[in-house]
Order: C-alpha cells, then sequence, then structure tokens
C-alpha cells in the first residue's frame, strides 16, 4: 500500500494504530470520531487484500446520506483509487479488499457474513441483540490472519443505554472507549464553538449530551412511568400514532389497549421514506401480527399534514389530525402506565432521553426539548385521544370493534 499522510488531530493520530477488537468511539458533535472511525476503515481496507469490511447503521438511507458521503469525500481528498457498486452498495479497492454498506433492521441481513471490519455509524440507535449478532460474524480470514475490529461511534445517551452498561460497566480486556470532544478539534468553525458553548446556558443535560458528548444521568425526565412488559393473551383492541417526516424519521407506533393501558407493541422508524413508502412500511407492519388498516379503531397523525392524512385514509386507514396540545398530551400521558416492546429500540431510546428544557439557572421549565422527538409525539398523538375526554371509550371499543 503507498504511504498515506493522514490529515487528522492530534486526538485522532494518538489513535490511528489501534486495534482493539470492541472500540466504542464517544463523544460530541463537531469532535472528529466519525472522521476517526472512517480512517480506521479505510486504512484497514488498504492494508488488507480481500478484505471483508461492514459499515452499518439502523437504515441504509440514513447511512448513504451521512457516512457513505464522508467516505467518499476522504477517497477523494487522498486520491485513493476505488470502484462504486451504487446497486450492490458496495465499494472495491485494487486490493480486492471491499467494503459493504447496509441498515440492520432486518436481521437476515447480517446472519451470513464474514466480516473482517465492521463499524456501525450511530450506535445509540441500534439493539444489544443486533450488536452481539455482529460481534458474532467478526470471523473474516482476515481478522484471524491479522486482526478484526469492531468500531462503534456514539453520541451518548443516557447511562441506562445498552452501550454504556456494555462498554462502562462491564467492560472486558478486549474492549476499548476512546472520547472524544469538540475541544479536540482545532478544524471546528468559531461559529460552532460558539454554539455549543451557548448550549450550556439553555439545557445543561442537552450541553451534557451534544456538546460534552457524555453520558448523563437525567433529572428532568419526562417520562419515568414506563416498562417493557408486554401482554401474552393479546389486547382489547389496537390504535396508531403517527409522526411524519423525511430527512427527520416518519414514525408509526402500534398500539394495544388493556384495560385503559397503552402496549407500544412495534414501531416503524425511518427517514427518508416517501408517503407511498411509509404507507407501503405500516401495512407490512401491521401484517406481522395479522392486522390490516381497519383492524385499527384510529390512526392519529401529525395534522400538521393534511395531504399525508389523506393519503393514509385513502390506503384503508381511520387516519385522523390528532390534537396537538403538547402540555396536555404529556399530562395525559404521563397519568397512565406505558408498556413499550423491548424490539422498539428507537421508542426506547427517545423515552430515556426525553426531558424538559432547563434555562440558565438550571430552572426547569414546562416543556420539552425538541430534539429527537418523533416517537414521542407519536406516543402522545396515539395516547392522548384515548385516555381524555375527546377520545373514544371502552364501551365503544367493545360494541364496534373487534377483540384480537
Amino acid at each position: 500500500m503507498p504511504e498515506i499522510n493522514w490529515i487528522l488531530t492530534p486526538k485522532q493520530l494518538e489513535y490511528i494504530w489501534d486495534k482493539t477488537r470492541k472500540l466504542s468511539i464517544e463523544g460530541s458533535a463537531g469532535s472528529g470520531k466519525t472522521i476517526m472511525a472512517i480512517t480506521l476503515l479505510i486504512k484497514y481496507a488498504l492494508e488488507h487484500p480481500n478484505a471483508r469490511c461492514y459499515v452499518f447503521r439502523q437504515f441504509l438511507p440514513d447511512l448513504k446520506r451521512s457516512v457513505l458521503e464522508d467516505i467518499r469525500d476522504m477517497l477523494f481528498d487522498y486520491d485513493i483509487p476505488y470502484n462504486e457498486n451504487k446497486s450492490e452498495n458496495h465499494i472495491t479497492f485494487p486490493n480486492r479488499s471491499k467494503i459493504f454498506f447496509s441498515g440492520l433492521d432486518e436481521p437476515k441481513k447480517i446472519r451470513s457474513i464474514n466480516a473482517d471490519f465492521i463499524y456501525v455509524e450511530q450506535a445509540e440507535e441500534i439493539s444489544l441483540d443486533s450488536y452481539r449478532e455482529l460481534i458474532q460474524r467478526l470471523r473474516g480470514k482476515a481478522s484471524v490472519k491479522d486482526y478484526g475490529q469492531l468500531i462503534l461511534v456514539v453520541t451518548p445517551e443516557t447511562k441506562s443505554h445498552w452501550i454504556y452498561k456494555e462498554f462502562h460497566l462491564n467492560k472486558t480486556d478486549d474492549m476499548k472507549v476512546i472520547h472524544f470532544s469538540y475541544k479536540d478539534n482545532p478544524f471546528l468553525p468559531p461559529e460552532k464553538l460558539s454554539e455549543y458553548e451557548e448550549l450550556r446556558d439553555r439545557d445543561y443535560d442537552a450541553y451534557v449530551k451534544y456538546t460534552l458528548g457524555k453520558w448523563n444521568n437525567l433529572t428532568n425526565m419526562i417520562y419515568t412511568n414506563y416498562d417493557n412488559k408486554m401482554r401474552a393473551n393479546g389486547y382489547e383492541f389496537y390504535s396508531g400514532g403517527c409522526d411524519f417526516g423525511f430527512n427527520n424519521p416518519s414514525c408509526f407506533l402500534l398500539i394495544g389497549w388493556y384495560d385503559n393501558e397503552p402496549y407500544i407493541i412495534d414501531e416503524v422508524y425511518e427517514s427518508g421514506l416517501t408517503n407511498p413508502e411509509f404507507i407501503k412500511k405500516v401495512d407490512e407492519k401491521l401484517a406481522e401480527y395479522g392486522l390490516v388498516p381497519k383492524s385499527l379503531h384510529t390512526l392519529y397523525c401529525d395534522s400538521a399534514e393534511p395531504d399525508r392524512i389523506a393519503e393514509f385514509a385513502q390506503a384503508g386507514y381511520n387516519a385522523v389530525g390528532a390534537d396537538k396540545n403538547v402540555k396536555a398530551g404529556i399530562g395525559v400521558v404521563k397519568s397512565v402506565k406505558l408498556h413499550i416492546a423491548e424490539k422498539c429500540v428507537n421508542t426506547n431510546r427517545e423515552i430515556g432521553g426525553y426531558r424538559y428544557r432547563k434555562d440558565r439557572n438550571g430552572i426547569i421549565l414546562d416543556e420539552p426539548m425538541k430534539t429527537d422527538d418523533h416517537a414521542m409525539d407519536a406516543i402522545r398523538y396515539g395516547v392522548y385521544p384515548q385516555l381524555s375526554s375527546i377520545g373514544f371509550n371502552k364501551k365503544e371499543i367493545a360494541q364496534g370493534i373487534r377483540i384480537y
């Protein structure tokens, strides 16, 4: 391999030769953690002929819009020759090593691979089961002959997250944590530095996460009344909550009801979806449970998108605009016990970090932070009408809706 003069920060150069099998690169926005991971990835591919390297994110469209663009940029900047097969989602180098790109939303996508190097972007989005499956796949020929590596790039959430438990509380000898701060990046523009620092006065918990990039024990959690217990014997009826997005994720939650308690059974959570694509994925999700659009008593949707609601209605859903009274909705949701299936990775992740704003004096304000709240909006849309005076009651359901 020709000598490459890697242009990196001092912190990145410190770890350019790291060979730890399980490496969690954690830190704040703009800290250079993604560039660190991409450099290790490309370096491995160039140094190991015929290597099989994999880059994952929870959903492939998100991966294509983020780290794949960064990888192309780095290959161009360093004038590294490669061929890209966009239909098959992989890059090939002259030494026949390859980098494959895939989502982790379907387990079958990773069960047949033999990998030498694995890089997971936004690893806080994936489940512990996916991580354990990936570790089992780190068994390619190059990894046996030299070394294999699995890298997680993480923006820390709360200390209840599985990554914190695995890499900080239950750390083994083949694991390492590297922490990057925005202060480690001398290439960061001054205006970005100011933005990160100003967050300290607006919301300290957000400052810890996005500026310091550290795991946090939040003190202003909005919802604490939830668990992962699900029913084994079915539900009295079903409804749904739906938050629309495109660059941000679109989110559908399938909600089962029993004794006036909501059970979040499953989720569709993906960005880059047109509305027909979103509807198709919701249809497919319902089909997994033997349900059809009419099985939902009501699908409560973000009322700011009437055209998209109309398309759901045309597809057979009883889709209506939800009441968007945030304070009242949160108050109603807080009054009931929530049950969220463990498979709802994004809903569990969001609810663990969903919190009220704080002012510069640390006073908690009666309004939520508007970051990473797509599933939280969908919960509010789906639960608030059922439990408030504008909703339907159990007698109406029993009279007109099939019991599953």
